[in-house]
């Protein structure tokens, strides 16, 4: 059995920006791959992971609650919501037998709002998801993300109009109650709402879409999005990181972009950049 919490109410749904957080720079963690940091330096391009291959089994796949659409206020307005939706018209009587069947056929109900969350999650896997967070220093993100402090992490501005679209995640001990007749309402929270395990993160996220008109800056280019100008800003090497090697793809397609690197700071567990170790323990 699913273990459910309530409908968010409108404060608790308000999706929050992370320039509306106070942050002005976030941080993408990523295995160092040559051909991944030269595409995103020489093209100006991010890659942006597919909806249906995140590490989360329950990640960007909501499930429609049938309790939601229990009682006969609920059940009404869940009909009403059917009415609306384009479709092929049946004829009057079939339509009012349909409708009948929805109010007083439990299993049948229960069928017809799974069908309905097969179809949102196969149209949440058209769209890509790029993950940010404003901590540079999470041993555990260097660890689960960036190859064991091998890998590198992006910085970027957030004056600009893809990363003013970073939204924050949503954490929580309880499975949402998705009412299916109220997904436009939660449709973003749909895909920024985790278990409170992945808390840690503090993730924010830039959600691609290939049905953005052209032009748009969250309109994808296959998995990839374009970068504003200026909005890549540096770049940090992990402390097990290859800083040269890292540092000689840099100089050939950015030259003028900053390359840190990520140490860490003696007798204790934290992560600092080199040169601001002494400035962290004062």
């Amino acid at each position: 059995m699913t273990v459910v919490g309530p409908v968010p109410t409108d404060k608790e749904n308000s999706n929050r920006a992370a320039h509306q957080a106070g942050h002005a720079r976030l941080y993408h963690y990523e295995k160092f791959d040559v051909r991944w940091l030269t595409t995103t330096l020489r093209d100006q391009k991010i890659y942006c992971s597919d909806p249906a291959r995140l590490n989360d089994p329950w990640d960007c796949k909501p499930t429609y609650d049938p309790a939601s659409v229990t009682n006969p206020k609920d059940i009404e307005d869940f009909i009403l919501w059917l009415r609306s939706i384009p479709k092929e018209r049946l004829q009057p009587q079939r339509e009012a037998a349909f409708e009948d069947r929805l109010r007083t056929d439990t299993a049948y109900r229960n069928q017809i709002v799974e069908g309905f969350s097969t179809r949102n999650r196969s149209m949440i896997e058209r769209r890509r998801i790029y993950c940010l967070t404003p901590n540079p220093y999470s041993t555990l993100l260097w660890s689960h993300y960036a190859d064991n402090h091998r890998g590198i992490c992006l910085e970027f501005h957030l004056g600009n109009d893809v990363f003013l679209n970073s939204w924050e995640m949503k954490y929580s001990s309880m499975y949402p109650s998705w009412p299916p007749h109220r997904m436009r309402e939660f449709a973003l929270d749909m895909l920024l709402t985790k278990s409170d395990e992945w808390a840690y993160e503090k993730e924010f996220r830039v959600i691609g879409s290939p049905d953005r008109p052209d032009g748009h800056p969250l309109k994808l280019d296959g998995d990839f999005l374009k970068l504003p100008p200026r909005s890549l800003v540096g770049i940090l090497v992990g402390c097990k990181g290859d800083y040269t090697e890292v540092a000689k793809i840099v100089e050939e397609h950015a030259p003028s972009l900053p390359v840190k690197r990520i140490v860490q700071i003696p007798n204790h567990y934290r992560l600092t950049i080199a040169g601001e170790a002494e400035a962290v323990l004062a």
